[in-house]
């Protein structure tokens, strides 16, 4: 429940694409909606946990962070687990669909939920009114990235999302003012 930077940076990214942002949902969480006429609202949800893990790959984006644990002890932070890539990933989508106004009707809102690892960040901003004080939405779609096997037994791949048990149909179509 540490995540301000990231929130923050996610904020502004959110402001920036011209969505109306609320910030600190159930503590770090970060709530945007961009209304675009009527029709049904779809929510993108993406964690941003910083973990407790010491990125050791020596690589000079890696990061470097400490932060204090809930013991008072200092530990190096980042965002593991495919977490900045659903950071990524939402902000990307957002500022690519608010381009695309032209192409959909309704009201995006995106969330960007700390403390997924724990399930505290979820909890935390349902609590605080996640489905009170924002628009129900009609469809909750919430990437995760995760390894998975090739077409071989010793090939990896990514998967980029799973689904549990939903039928999802899709139209899409791009705008001429999105290059392809």
């Amino acid at each position: 429940m540490q995540e301000v930077r990231t929130a923050g940076l996610a904020a502004d990214r959110l402001r920036a694409a011209g969505y109306e942002v609320t910030t600190g949902v159930g503590k770090t969480g970060v709530v945007g909606l961009l209304r675009n006429g009527e029709g049904p609202t779809v929510m993108l949800r993406a964690d941003m946990d910083a973990l407790p893990i010491e990125e050791a790959t020596g690589l000079p984006y890696a990061s470097k962070v400490k932060a204090e644990d809930r013991e008072g002890k200092t530990v190096p932070v980042g965002h593991m687990c495919g977490h900045d890539m659903h950071v990524a990933w939402l902000i990307g989508a957002t500022a690519l669909l608010a381009q695309a106004r032209a192409a959909w009707r309704g009201t995006l809102m995106a969330v960007f939920q700390p403390a997924e690892e724990t399930a505290e960040g979820a909890q935390a901003m349902i609590d605080d009114g996640l489905f009170d004080r924002f628009p129900k939405p009609a469809v909750v779609l919430g990437q995760h990235v995760m390894v998975a096997r090739g077409r071989s037994p010793r090939q990896l791949t990514v998967c980029k999302s799973a689904c549990s048990d939903a039928e999802l149909m899709a139209r899409c179509r791009r705008p001429a003012s999105i290059p392809s």
